[in-house]
């Protein structure tokens, strides 16, 4: 949900939630290298394969290393004290600084955490690494005894494999639009309501968008938002990647996105800056914070792709002027719908003391009743039927959305150098979208920057 896709997940800006949920919650609820390679093989303690089930060795202590943005995961602590005589210390860290932390511990060989939190790039350079528990066997014990866990939010964490990371909350960019827009200009104010479930409907997305563009009262209206700068794009284009059927990486985590799928993708983007233009022309520099959401608050943007949190900001007098009109929904489909996960996850790092400590913990964090409370505080939960519980609707009826965001596919080839690689592909894309190469020779181009980088 920031510029770096690879690290900074839908819980990257961690002031800016903060400060956005509490608006939400005022108006009523309504509110993801190389050269050490030697040095890292060394620090490992196992191989990737072995994935251990949780066992029952419990010492007495637990320390966990959660995001200081993760207020309902630490309430947590108190419960665990209550339910097994254990307190749990908790040391909290911001998502920029995590990488260091953990990586500046694990290659001392040392680890003073039993359970952690992580991105999923970084999850994905634990299991790298051997440097976190693979979780497969947990999952099967725990989150998904629940037949109503949304697993396609753990494709971001699954290296090789294996998982390496239990979701606490999920959540992927969905459809907002401007209903009084679209009643303004004759257009089905719940029309989208319908988009993902139906084939082709990006056509009618953007017919709706052609609608919606032009001078009203003075004022330059546009029927679509975004945010493209850099690599925030890759949230769009990785989005229509999949409703075309493709993938960024296959299951060997090499790149495929120079496919049919990938072209088209571009192409589509292309069409609505420069063919119909229905997107402001300097979308290409708009990230989602300072630009894209600014513009859609102001009441002249017919649509937007962003956030499921957004559609409670929206819901503030003080600074948005679609009050009571902004809708939400899937994203539209092509083949299918999609969208790109920005989910958090909690692992046990391989070095923990207290592993079996770290595996209870994970367990109470992914009970249902668990759950239940971290959804009451906005964040979505990892299981479809607390989201959609009619009590948790009446406060936050988005989570309807993000349930069935999560039936289509999400998955936004995270990989351990998910940051690197995201960057090259986002300024070919630019260079794409600026007409200075086809969409070809900007996949193709990427593709083999992408494979020289890993290769250096």
């Amino acid at each position: 949900m920031s510029a770096n896709l690879g690290e900074n997940s839908v819980f990257q800006k961690d002031l800016s939630r903060r400060k956005v949920l509490k608006v939400g919650a005022a108006a009523g609820g309504l509110l993801a290298t190389g050269g050490l390679a030697t040095l890292l093989a060394s620090c490992s303690t196992g191989t990737n394969g072995d994935v251990a089930a949780p066992g029952t060795d419990f010492t007495g202590e637990l320390t966990l290393l959660l995001g200081s943005h993760m207020t309902a995961v630490k309430a947590l602590a108190e419960k665990y004290n209550t339910l097994h005589g254990v307190l749990p210390t908790v040391q909290e860290i911001t998502t920029p600084d995590l990488r260091s932390k953990l990586t500046t511990s694990f290659l001392a060989k040392t680890s003073p955490w039993d359970a952690a939190f992580a991105t999923s790039t970084i999850a994905q350079e634990m299991g790298k690494n051997d440097w976190a528990l693979p979780t497969d066997k947990f999952l099967d014990q725990s989150p998904r005894t629940n037949e109503t866990f949304l697993e396609n939010a753990m494709a971001p964490v699954n290296y090789r494999g294996n998982y390496y990371g239990t979701p606490w909350s999920v959540g992927a960019p969905l459809l907002h639009w401007n209903k009084r827009m679209f009643e303004e200009v004759g257009l089905d104010p719940e029309a989208p309501n319908n988009w993902h479930s139906t084939k082709n409907s990006w056509d009618t997305f953007v017919e709706y968008a052609k609608e919606l563009t032009g001078m009203r009262n003075g004022v330059q209206n546009y029927g679509f938002t975004d945010a493209w700068a850099a690599d925030h794009k890759l949230y769009t284009f990785g989005s229509l990647l999949q409703m075309h059927g493709g993938k960024f990486l296959d299951e060997d985590g090499e790149p495929v996105f120079d496919s049919d799928a990938g072209e088209e993708s571009i192409i589509k983007m292309f069409d609505l800056l420069n063919t119909y233009k229905v997107v402001d022309p300097a979308v290409d520099t708009y990230t989602w914070v300072f630009d894209a959401s600014p513009g859609y608050m102001s009441g002249n943007r017919g649509m937007f792709f962003t956030w499921p949190f957004i559609a409670g900001v929206a819901q503030d007098p003080k600074t948005s002027k679609v009050v009571g009109v902004s809708g939400v929904a899937p994203q539209p489909a092509v083949d299918t719908s999609a969208s790109v996960d920005g989910s958090e996850y909690l692992f046990v790092p391989k070095l923990a003391s207290n592993p079996d400590e770290g595996w209870r913990f994970l367990e109470l964090m992914s009970s249902k009743e668990s759950q239940t409370a971290i959804a009451a505080t906005g964040w979505a939960s990892i299981y479809g039927d607390v989201n959609t519980d009619p009590a948790m609707l009446k406060n936050f009826p988005y989570y309807q959305a993000i349930a069935d965001s999560y039936k289509y596919p999400v998955d936004g080839g995270f990989s351990p150098d998910r940051d690197v690689w995201g960057k090259i592909l986002g300024n070919e894309i630019s260079e794409a979208l600026a007409s200075k190469k086809s969409a070809k020779e900007a996949l193709s181009n990427a593709k083999k920057l992408m494979m020289e980088e890993r290769k250096s």
